[in-house]
């Protein structure tokens, strides 16, 4: 599956579930507009990258189970 079809339907809707919490946090606790939509942005921000470097140096079917099952036959 090609990274940035990965991106559309898994990334993105978990980055928008990310940024609601923010919003439904900051409106809680009363915090100012300003900062409540640089708070929803940055976590926005902050959730896609995560996901997006977490696929890098990642062959195709590579994971963490099999990295884990060489590392120990040597």
């Amino acid at each position: 599956m090609a990274r940035s079809s990965v991106a559309l339907k898994k990334w993105l809707p978990l980055s928008i579930v990310g940024a609601a919490i923010s919003l439904i946090t900051a409106l809680l606790l009363n915090v100012p507009l300003g900062k409540t939509i640089v708070a929803i942005a940055l976590t926005g921000v902050l959730i896609f990258s995560g996901f997006l470097l977490r696929s890098f140096g990642k062959g195709k079917g590579e994971g963490e189970e099999e990295f884990r099952n060489e590392k120990d036959a040597k």
